[in-house]
């Protein structure tokens, strides 16, 4: 997945936060910030981490799912936008979409089905990424993508590098 090598490509979580920094989407949570990666390779469950991204962070979780609980979205995407891509390693996947604190969209990019009921706005997108119909052909990486149009945020050089982190017991 071209400019998102640090996810995992079996089971992740990203989580689009429009205009925030990383301390400020955490901070939205209520966890403790950590700068760095001194902590990863220590705690096993709830790490989320916040990368800095053109127009905003990108938080990300190795096989978690924090991003798609609307506790989660609800303060993150007060008086903003946020986008997610989930998939575990079943294939399991999501792909949601919140603004000032409601749900917009949400629906499985490995098997999106039907259109029916999707905005306008976002239908054109879905529909150019392969986002659509039974046979979708976008997936995960069409997801992402989706997510950047929808956000504005994009990895940039610095997205390689955790800016800060935290555990968010769910």
């Amino acid at each position: 997945m071209s400019g998102y090598d640090w996810l995992d490509d079996d089971a992740f979580c990203a989580t689009f936060v429009c205009g925030l920094t990383p301390h400020e989407a955490l901070a939205r949570l209520g966890i403790e910030v950590f700068d760095g990666d001194d902590e990863e390779g220590e705690i096993e469950e709830g790490l989320i981490s916040a990368r800095s991204a053109e127009g905003g962070t990108i938080l990300s979780e190795e096989n978690g799912y924090a991003g798609t609980l609307d506790e989660v979205l609800r303060p993150l995407s007060a008086g903003t936008v946020t986008a997610s891509v989930f998939v575990n390693v079943n294939r399991l996947a999501s792909f949601d979409h919140d603004a000032d604190g409601r749900r917009i969209l949400s629906f499985d990019p490995l098997f999106p089905g039907d259109e029916d009921g999707i905005p306008e706005d976002y239908l054109a997108d879905r529909v150019e990424l392969g986002l659509v119909g039974d046979k979708s052909e976008g997936g995960l990486v069409a997801a992402l993508l989706l997510a950047e149009r929808i956000t504005g945020v994009r990895p940039n050089a610095s997205s390689d590098i955790v800016a800060a982190h935290g555990v968010l017991e769910h």
